[in-house]
């Protein structure tokens, strides 16, 4: 059974980007996958300041860096979810994929072997929320990890999610779930056979 993270990249409590995500580890989920989420805006990450020496962090930074490091570790695959702030990810979840780098000498390193699927949420439909799944995508490739070929951009229309925490347009719904079927499955097969040389 795969294990999937979820990482969202909003701080505001009830955000699309989180709703969006749940629906994605629900369809991970319905494969049978085992889902965890990191909440950015509970886990008092400090700013990565670039070094790799935890004791430079106070000891609350190095317990919040250390969570989000061993969840990532334990994880066969990601999903991350990011509103759009100025055309980009926002500072939250790129904080946290900078903390990623102290995995540089994991075996395998970074996210060698995993799997990450994502998700941006946009004002309106101007399809700026593109540039934020390229600038995941960007990121996990750098960190060597494989990008699934599905990525869902999800409008921050107002009532873009009912009450249950759904989507209210079907297509998105399913897209999202789509998402998390496609990245446990992925996951599964990567953590049965990747092999580390």
């Amino acid at each position: 059974m795969a294990i999937i993270l979820g990482i969202g990249g909003s701080l505001r409590p009830g955000s699309v980007s989180a709703l969006a995500l749940q629906v994605a580890l629900a369809g991970a989920e319905s494969v049978g996958a085992e889902t965890r989420t990191i909440d950015l805006a509970q886990l008092p990450l400090p700013m990565f300041h670039g070094t790799y020496e935890l004791d430079s962090y106070t000891p609350e930074g190095r317990k919040a860096i250390l969570t989000l490091l061993n969840a990532t570790r334990e994880a066969n695959g990601l999903i991350l979810a990011s509103p759009t702030y100025h055309n980009t990810i926002s500072g939250s979840l790129k904080n946290a994929l900078d903390y990623m780098e102290l995995l540089n000498n994991d075996h395998p390193p970074r996210l060698e072997g995993k799997v990450v699927g994502v998700i941006s949420v946009q004002l309106g439909t101007s399809g700026t929320g593109n540039n934020t799944l390229t600038t995941m995508i960007l990121a996990a490739r750098a960190m060597r990890a494989w990008v699934a070929p599905s990525m869902v951009a999800v409008s921050n229309s107002p009532n873009a999610f009912d009450e249950e925490g759904q989507p209210r347009d079907a297509t998105i719904r399913q897209r999202l779930h789509a998402l998390g079927v496609e990245v446990a499955k992925a996951s599964e097969m990567f953590a049965n056979y990747w092999k580390v040389e």
